[in-house]
């Protein structure tokens, strides 16, 4: 047992030897031992199968990406430590000679380089928790794949079983996805508030997995699995709900993925019964044709599934509006991360794609609606793999590729004659149009663990064709080598659980901040809300986003205090305390992560009010915060906006004009500077200037009350009552309990010489404000003939 030697799992003379070895060495209670803890890590492994598609938490606080990441990690971990303990148990280290196997544990091993490289901070290693762009992302799923190869490629039997389990959780997605248009209203307890949100993911990722569960169903009707009148029924009822709700989600690259998808099988089955004597097995003889048929199909739909589903009945002609970075927009990342040598290699880290987007996103970005969306992901997972891992990433994931193109040589190869030969190109088939969307599209965490799995589903089905050999390592203390393999294994469990232990910690901190927005929002209860943030500092004191959710929330709270006008001693040292606390919190977010401007941005506006209330010093640390900010983010507009704003506070309108004419040149339409240029150019009685300022802010923001009454003011200002008297009109349209509107617009009227018009307007100024005794002169005034506006407006 010293050293390593090779093996097959289907070999008799292997597997007589290693029978005669263990019956010297191994114990009963030892064999007892290792079939439970095998047994447990078989079992955890099918229990994630089945509840991976659907699982999710009923609650409004916890995203369907955050469950499926959580559950994904409780239920690995515990299987390593099994499969760990079973190996320490056995004496022996298998793993399977795959080279997809070894091309995947690249992945992981370059995001880790990538992470120390770029400095080895917290966002590259754990993020958020259900972030996959991060180290630790990675290596659960290596380690699902790892875990699931080996155990799944001992007995066709649990192979078959994990196969059935995918197919069981898919229908018990279709069954919720069915309820969920049959009863709209039912949410599942808020779980699924939008029309697009489903129990595997976003609208995209169920139309992905909708085409696999169709694939797949029907690929696996001709094998064992459909072993069984209920499981056919199953498979047959799974392919006819899947294609249906297909035509609701109506996604055209699954349409075109599944066409290819079934045209190349289609085309495998009668390259493979060309091949065999008397025309091939049952298996590959059948089928072929109707494959083709579907494929054909799906492509008819790529062009017409549009015009298809506007013929559907109301309730599902569901339509989803996807925002993600094109192509050309990643690589403008990309060249711009690459500029410096070293990220050429190791990118600019794990998990900071949302940094460098603020960096190097397109300024004409910034003319759209999404001009302030920070985008976590590029295109695609593996073109954002290698603008934040570096060639390094390019080079994993390529190799990945090349596996499983050497998986497709091999099964081409051997037209179908290993045994069991039918599972092999099924699997095969599924793992590469996983693999395709990974490039095309970034899936949530269902579909990149799915990915994962799927390839230890296919590792397993090549040992039990005979075409994967295992590799073996004594973990006996009678040798170094097998001292050494123990205290590798046993480290390399730990810390992964160590590791993962920490990303469940990130994940249930925000889940609470996500608790504490939910509380505030339905309750405005400050007490409550601040309590779940605590709570989630507690849990991950380096959450930033839970430090800066703490400072909105102070913000509210000193503003509230401030409002109440009550003076006492509690009410005082309230507010020194509340003011303490959110300072401390949002000094902390810069310092867990001082490279994300939305922590300087946070810090920045709770200095702003600070100033405006007229504490020492605050104005400098607003103006350093938002400098931070602007440095980290160089395309967005807003901290120039609010050191113009900051500028406008200490009465230097010249320098608050140069930043807001820097931020229009970064968003031309950006209202709040347009606005308040408006105002500054007014008060330099540059009116022309305000005017064209002031229909901007009304033409981009013609909601806005607030817009329109500015315009209105400018041109009463400039003499122009006729457009003024529209202009306060729409304002008090838009809102009618607007008191200054009306009340400049009833000055308007009486200039136009509008008097009724004008009385009834200012009536209505007055009913608003029941106190104020000068209104009702100014009323008596008008009403007999005088012009009580003139002198009130140019006080």
């Amino acid at each position: 047992m010293d050293g390593t030697f090779e093996s097959s799992g289907n070999n008799p003379m292997y597997q007589r030897s290693v029978g005669i070895v263990y019956e010297a060495v191994e114990k009963p209670s030892d064999v007892r031992l290792k079939g439970v803890l095998e047994n447990v890590t078989y079992r955890l492994v099918l229990l994630l199968t089945f509840f991976l598609p659907f699982f999710f938490i009923p609650t409004a606080w916890t995203s369907v990406p955050q469950a499926k990441s959580l559950l994904v990690i409780i239920f690995i971990v515990v299987a390593l430590l099994a499969w760990i303990a079973t190996a320490l148990t056995e004496g022996v280290f298998r793993v399977p000679r795959s080279a997809l196997l070894f091309a995947a544990l690249l992945v992981p091993m370059a995001y880790l380089v990538s992470a120390l490289a770029a400095g080895a901070s917290h966002l590259s290693f754990i993020g958020g928790g259900s972030e996959q762009d991060t180290v630790v992302a990675v290596i659960l799923w290596y380690v699902l794949f790892v875990v699931c190869a080996n155990v799944l490629g001992t007995s066709s039997e649990r192979l078959i079983s994990v196969i059935r389990m995918l197919t069981a959780g898919g229908a018990l997605v279709l069954l919720i996805q069915i309820v969920r248009l049959a009863f709209p209203s039912f949410t599942f307890g808020d779980a699924f508030v939008s029309q697009v949100s489903s129990a595997l993911g976003s609208w995209h990722d169920l139309g992905i997995f909708l085409g696999l569960l169709l694939f797949f169903s029907l690929a696996f009707l001709s094998t064992s699995v459909a072993t069984g009148r209920s499981w056919k029924l199953l498979l047959i009822g799974t392919a006819a709900t899947s294609g249906f709700l297909l035509l609701v989600v109506n996604f055209q690259d699954v349409w075109l993925a599944l066409s290819i998808l079934s045209l190349v099988y289609g085309g495998y089955l009668w390259y493979v019964s060309r091949g065999q004597e008397g025309g091939g097995s049952r298996f590959f003889q059948r089928g072929f044709l109707w494959w083709i048929i579907l494929g054909a199909a799906a492509l008819g739909l790529y062009f017409g599934g549009t015009a298809l589903q506007g013929k559907l009945p109301a309730p599902l002609q569901v339509t989803q509006i996807e925002v993600r970075p094109s192509w050309q927009g990643t690589l403008a990342i990309g060249s711009g991360v690459f500029t410096q040598p070293g990220s050429i290699f190791f990118g600019s880290g794990p998990n900071t794609f949302p940094r460098e987007w603020g960096m190097h996103k397109p300024l004409s970005v910034n003319t759209t609606q999404f001009w302030n969306i920070d985008f976590y992901a590029g295109v695609g997972f593996i073109p954002t793999s290698f603008v934040t891992v570096g060639l390094l990433g390019a080079v994993a994931w390529g190799a990945v590729c090349l596996a499983l193109l050497l998986s497709v040589w091999i099964v081409i190869r051997r037209r179908g004659t290993e045994p069991g030969g039918g599972m092999v190109p099924v699997v095969l088939a599924g793992a590469i149009y996983l693999a395709t969307f990974h490039i095309l599209y970034v899936p949530g965490p269902a579909l990149s663990a799915l990915l994962f799995l799927v390839f230890g589903i296919l590792v397993a089905s090549e040992i039990l064709a005979g075409s994967t050999k295992t590799q073996t390592w004594s973990l006996h203390f009678d040798s170094w080598k097998g001292r050494a393999s123990i205290v590798v294994i046993v480290i390399f469990g730990l810390l992964i659980s160590f590791g993962e232990v920490q990303s469940v910690r990130a994940l249930v901190s925000d889940m609470l901040v996500n608790r504490a927005i939910v509380v505030y929002n339905t309750t405005r209860d400050f007490t409550r809300a601040s309590k779940e943030t605590t709570a989630a500092l507690a849990i991950f004191p380096k959450n930033d986003r839970a430090h800066r959710a703490a400072v909105e929330l102070g913000l509210l709270q000193l503003s509230e205090l401030s409002a109440s006008g009550d003076t006492s001693e509690a009410v005082r040292v309230q507010l020194q305390s509340t003011l303490n606390a959110t300072i401390e919190h949002g000094l902390t977010a810069v310092a867990i992560e001082g490279g994300n401007y939305q922590n300087w941005l946070s810090l920045a506006r709770l200095y702003g009010e600070l100033a405006g209330a007229g504490v020492e010093g605050a104005e400098e640390q607003a103006r350093t915060a938002y400098g931070e900010a602007q440095k980290n983010n160089p395309t967005n507009p807003l901290p120039l906006l609010g050191l113009a704003q900051i500028d406008l506070l200490s009465g230097n309108e010249e320098t608050a004009r140069e930043h807001l004419t820097a931020a229009l040149q970064i968003k031309p339409d950006l209202v709040a500077a347009i606005f308040l240029l408006s105002q500054i150019e007014a008060r330099a009685n540059n009116l022309p200037a305000a005017r064209e300022a002031a229909e901007a802010v009304a033409s981009l923001a013609s909601q806005d009350p607030l817009g329109w009454y500015n315009l209105g003011t400018i041109y009463y200002a400039g003499g122009d009552f006729q457009n003024a008297s529209l202009a306060f009109e729409r304002a008090a349209g838009l809102q009618n309990d607007y008191a200054n509107a009306l009340f400049l617009l009833s000055a308007s009227y009486t200039e136009l010489n509008r008097i009724d018009d004008a009385l009834t307007a200012l009536k209505a100024v007055a009913a608003l404000n029941p106190t104020q005794e000068s209104l009702q002169a100014m009323i008596t005034a008008l009403e007999a003939g005088k012009n009580p506006f003139r002198a009130t407006v140019e006080e």
